[in-house]
């Protein structure tokens, strides 16, 4: 009973990020979405706090495995304004490019960086 209320909490707690992150965008007229700004204060939580806690890894895991579906707003709003992608082809394709390469290359040093702290 108490991991499934640790985990209530920190599904709670996930949806709370995400509220204060469109708060945040609201309140200082950023052209990001709130949910990045969201994600980027429990990307900041979680550096301090140095690790993940269990219940946000059992709340986060199934939503990871899933992760395509919460993708599909986005497919869908590409196909909607292919006029546009295909009018601005080759700054679609820079930005998708340094976008996808910087993710990768952010991936590995931050997963070798892992795999040093457990090895020591």
């Amino acid at each position: 009973m108490v991991r499934s209320a640790k985990a209530l909490l920190a599904a709670a707690g996930l949806i709370c990020l995400q509220w204060l992150g469109d708060a945040v965008v609201a309140r200082t007229g950023w052209p990001v979405p709130g949910a990045l700004v969201g994600l980027l204060l429990l990307l900041g939580g979680l550096v301090v706090w140095g690790r993940v806690p269990p219940a946000l890894d059992d709340v986060s895991t199934p939503l990871l495995r899933h992760l395509m579906l919460l993708l599909i707003p986005s497919v869908a709003a590409v196909g909607l304004y292919a006029g546009l992608v295909v009018q601005h082809a080759a700054v679609f394709l820079l930005v998708s490019t340094v976008v996808t390469v910087l993710t990768l290359g952010l991936t590995a040093y931050f997963l070798q960086r892992l795999i040093k702290r457990e090895a020591e």
